[in-house]
């Protein structure tokens, strides 16, 4: 049976979701599928698909190793969501410099305590962050308003402190900012971008982010979605194996 490890790179507009199921289609009922990593619907980026049990058990591998990002933020507007798919909730007329944003990356030095969004898929009483938050804003919901949860003092609660192993501003145009970030598991990048724009007495919304790296594995290796086949999935298998080998090695070398 095919078993191993894809790398795909996730188009924008499609879930992690909808990526596992048009792999699992490919590959036939009965075949077990997953990913090391979800990834928001608007952005792109390196996707590691696990195809087969021996492969799936060993996504926890890839799911606490360092990520590297490439993300761009519209300053002075922010959306609930901190990304395309919100709605406005907060705009700022504060003039940015390039210098300004250079200063507050380097504040960042090399990690900070870290507040997910609420809309997230984290957690809390086997819901998620971001369905909670739907339903305490739905007045017909009846069960939420009775249980009157702040879901934003839940995402406090589980803020965490993240490392920034690297942190590069890489262009600056008019009220549009470009990162580069690697990463701790767990960071938000949404987030992170946010906060960058706060250290500047303004705020931002992520518009763009493309994964480029998940530990030793990088995006310039990962197949397109479009056009897949059942033989290229077949001829680009990383076995498990394989996979441990580099994982150890890029360890090593750190």
């Amino acid at each position: 049976m095919m078993t191993g490890f894809l790398l795909i790179n996730k188009p924008a507009d499609m879930t992690s979701f909808r990526c596992v199921g048009l792999i699992k289609r490919l590959v036939g009922k009965g075949v077990r599928v997953g990913h090391a990593g979800t990834l928001d619907r608007f952005a792109t980026g390196l996707l590691i698909i696990g195809i087969g049990r021996s492969a799936t058990k060993h996504l926890g591998l890839l799911l606490d190793m360092s990520k590297t990002y490439i993300g761009t933020g519209k300053l002075g507007e922010l959306t609930d969501t901190l990304d395309p798919m919100g709605q406005v909730i907060k705009t700022c007329n504060n003039i940015i410099s390039k210098n300004h944003l250079n200063q507050a990356l380097d504040d960042f030095a090399t990690g900070y305590l870290q507040t997910p969004p609420v809309y997230s898929a984290l957690k809390f009483e086997g819901q998620r962050l971001s369905d909670l938050h739907r339903a305490s804003n739905d007045l017909s919901n009846l069960d939420a308003q009775k249980r009157n949860l702040d879901v934003h003092q839940i995402a406090r609660d589980k803020s965490r402190y993240v490392n920034l192993y690297d942190l590069e501003l890489k262009n600056f145009d008019n009220n549009l900012f470009t990162i580069q970030a690697h990463v701790s598991s767990g960071t938000y990048i949404r987030v992170l971008i946010n906060d960058i724009a706060n250290k500047v007495n303004s705020c931002a919304t992520t518009v763009q982010l493309c994964r480029t790296k998940i530990g030793p594995f990088d995006l310039s290796q990962a197949l397109e979605l479009d056009g897949l086949d059942l033989d290229q999935i077949a001829q680009n298998l990383i076995c498990v194996k394989d996979l441990q080998n580099k994982i150890n090695s890029s360890v090593l070398t750190i």
